[in-house]
Parts: C-alpha cells; structure tokens; sequence
C-alpha cells in the first residue's frame, strides 16, 4: 500500500463536472478496489492539479423540436394513492392506486389500502392528458462541446 502517480482525462462543462465525470470513469475501469486503485478516484489530494486542454463551449441557442397534436385535448383527473412516507425499502406496485371517478371513491380506496398495509397513505388530485403524449417539445442545445481537463496527483495503491 503506496501512492502513485496517476493522470486522467476528463470531459465536463465546469472542471468540477470533468473532476466526478473523470472519477466514476475511473471507478467503471479499476472498481474501488477497496480504496487503493491508484487512479483519481482514490486521489490523496497531494500535488492534485488540474489543466483545461479545451475550453467548453456553451450553446448560445436551442433546436426545438415540436411534437405535432392533432385534434382537441382531452383531460381527465385522476387521484393518485401512495405511500406519505415514500418508498421505504423497495418499490411495492401494490401500495399504490389511481382512481379516476371521485373524490370520495378516492378516500374509500385509501382508507382499505391504509388497513391493509398498516400506513399512512396520501392522495394527490392531477390532470392527465387522454389519447395524446404529453410532450409537446424537445429542446437541445445546438453546437455546445464539454470541455477537456487533465486531472494528475497522487492516488493510494
């Protein structure tokens, strides 16, 4: 168990950025092999430096791509029962409902969901596009480049 010279290329917006994008490369590549790769993402903070070899470059407009809805748009309203305290664990598909006539029928459903699962349960009112995607457009900016930076310092290994 050394230190070792290491020196890695990232890619980013901001040198932070190039910095995490550098570091989760490394940890795909080496793994954290317990904290001692030898790469940056075990980088000791002694003699770290960090060179930009290309500037980004920040788009200065947008393509936008429209999605084209045909017809009027109907809504409906749906209520929505899940858990008030989140996903506690996992995912459980059965802890949670949708019901799409009323308000009372809503409550009802919370109330046998409740006893069954011995929780708190919440329902939220929304409104839901029928029969369309609800994407109207995609936005991406047009010419941007991430930037380059070399990272090097001393890594445990």
């Amino acid at each position: 168990m050394g230190r070792e010279h290491y020196s890695r290329v990232g890619y980013g917006f901001t040198e932070h950025e190039a910095r995490q994008n550098a570091i989760a490369e490394a940890t795909a590549e080496n793994g954290n092999q317990e904290g001692y790769s030898g790469d940056i993402n075990c980088d000791t903070g002694e003699d770290s430096q960090s060179k930009c070899l290309e500037k980004p470059v920040q788009a200065k407009t947008c393509i936008v791509d429209k999605t084209v809805q045909k017809g009027a748009r109907k809504w409906e309203t749906v209520f929505v029962i899940s858990p008030i305290w989140g996903f506690s664990g996992h995912y459980n598909p059965r802890k949670h409902a949708e019901v799409k006539t009323t308000q009372g029928d809503a409550i009802k459903k919370a109330k046998a969901m409740a006893i069954e699962f011995g929780e708190e349960f919440g329902i939220e009112i929304e409104k839901r596009l029928i029969g369309s995607k609800s994407r109207i457009a995609t936005v991406k900016p047009k010419k941007s480049k991430k930037g380059k930076w070399l990272f090097t310092g001393m890594a445990r290994s």
